[in-house]
């Protein structure tokens, strides 16, 4: 992994001042050692929860393809396919959907070659948490579900209601098809594009009320 700069200095600035005397430390090494320590921004490991608020601004997705995998499904799969069409519309991106049998639509997503595949609610859960493994070199995200054990290529947006782990484990909670509503699906979008544009994947973002 690339080091930041910051702490390549701080790192070389440590060692110049430990040669000035063994016995006798250099003035504010000590405090060197220190902002190479802290120069190091910890990264969510993947699976980790972490409260998310939707960002203020448009997504910096702007020229991107973007393949979503459209179970056969409810108002609430709707609902969410409205709000990935609607925040790309805004920000620039191109959407392809690949419906019907999860399992085809997903390698038909792969083959779009997009950014991002992004799986609308539970009924994809269960073949994003095993085939993306498969493909490390591809990012992936949920909207209103989980992977049971995500990798670093996996990002999932969940709410109270929308937590479903697939069959592989339980649920965190009820589940609520009903409370996504077109408000938390463009949030969820927002957030979790917001991640994976960043380079933040592999987690699991979890929006509040």
């Amino acid at each position: 992994m690339r080091r930041p700069a910051a702490l390549l200095t701080a790192a070389a600035l440590v060692l110049m001042l430990a040669g000035c005397g063994a016995s006798d430390p250099a003035p504010g090494a000590d405090h060197a050692a220190d902002q190479a320590e802290d120069a190091y921004a910890p990264v969510p490991e993947p699976g980790r929860t972490i409260e998310a608020t939707p960002p203020a601004e448009a997504v910096d997705v702007s020229g991107w393809r973007i393949a979503v995998v459209v179970p056969d499904g409810d108002t609430a799969t709707q609902t969410l396919l409205s709000a990935v069409g609607e925040s790309a519309d805004r920000n620039g991106a191109h959407v392809e959907e690949f419906g019907g049998d999860v399992d085809v639509a997903f390698a038909d997503a792969l083959d779009a070659d997009a950014d991002v595949v992004i799986g609308l609610g539970e009924g994809t859960s269960d073949v994003f948490a095993y085939e993306a493994s498969q493909w490390l070199d591809r990012e992936f995200l949920i909207l209103g579900a989980q992977a049971a054990e995500p990798t670093d290529n996996v990002t999932a947006v969940i709410w109270e209601g929308a937590t479903s782990r697939g069959s592989g484990a339980p649920a965190d909670g009820d589940l609520d098809p009903e409370g996504v509503t077109a408000a938390r699906a463009a949030d969820a979008v927002a957030a979790g594009l917001e991640s994976v544009a960043g380079g933040v994947t592999g987690i699991v973002l979890h929006l509040g009320r």
